[in-house]
């Protein structure tokens, strides 16, 4: 995804419709995203079962800051 200003690094902590939702023609695509929290393994420590999506839109820190609007 060469200029898209993402690594490959960033994609991988994504989900998956997040990162479809970076081309252009698919940007409806990243409503439909469900991974906005932390779910861990049940009865354990730490172990995640499935980890939020950490696209800059789930992101509470990015959410609470005012819009240039």
């Amino acid at each position: 995804m060469s200029g898209s200003g993402f690594t490959l690094d960033d994609i991988d902590r994504m989900s998956a419709e997040c990162a479809v939702a970076l081309r252009p023609e698919y940007e409806g695509v990243h409503a439909t995203c469900r991974q906005t929290e932390d779910i861990p393994l049940p009865h354990s420590t730490g172990i995640l079962l499935q980890a939020r999506c950490r696209c800059a839109c789930h992101n509470p820190i990015a959410q609470a800051m005012p819009s240039d609007d």
